[in-house]
């Protein structure tokens, strides 16, 4: 099980960011936002699923992540450097932790990405074979499962929702990185 951190300090990819974190809450749920603004690259990043392939990262590109206390899932958008959200990514968590200088969450291997209207799950057979190898309990197999159809539901009831809320936030911090009015 990887650990991954809001700061994302480990990733040699990324050379040189800029990034912004603070308390945020949403639908009552307090948590951490954060904007992380690549300034400097070793090489771009595209992934692919299915036929669509998408870069997620390169020199200008930001990331917006969102992690709430109490919940199972971190969300991750990807940002071009003129502003379009390319994709979300939500990566299903053993639980947040919010309360660190820098958060962060135990990867749960399970994962959802949404783009261009479409929700693709992720590495379900990951998540198995942790089960099957004694990397995770039955309980975390099983809680990760049932937090992930919950998270699918809430996509497919709302596919615009969370995609307004990035955007806004996205927006919102940027500007205040600027120093813009209400930084």
């Amino acid at each position: 099980m990887a650990r991954k951190t809001i700061r994302r300090d480990d990733w040699r990819r990324v050379l040189e960011k800029d990034i912004v974190i603070e308390d945020f809450a949403w639908r009552g749920l307090p948590g951490k936002i954060s904007l992380l603004k690549m300034k400097k690259i070793t090489e771009p990043l595209t992934v692919g699923y299915g036929d669509m392939r998408v870069k997620i990262v390169e020199t200008g590109y930001s990331w917006i992540q969102i992690a709430l206390e109490g919940q199972f899932f971190w969300l991750t958008s990807m940002f071009d450097e003129n502003g379009r959200l390319l994709q979300i990514y939500i990566d299903m968590t053993d639980g947040n932790v919010t309360d660190a200088d820098d958060p962060w969450f135990d990867d749960m291997y399970l994962d959802f990405v949404v783009s261009h209207g479409k929700i693709w799950e992720l590495d379900r057979d990951e998540l198995d074979e942790a089960l099957r190898a004694g990397a995770i309990t039955a309980v975390q197999h099983e809680r990760t499962l049932s937090e992930a159809a919950k998270v699918r539901a809430y996509l497919e009831a709302h596919p615009g929702e969370v995609e307004a809320l990035l955007r806004r936030e996205f927006a919102r911090l940027n500007e205040r990185e600027r120093g813009g009015a209400g930084a």
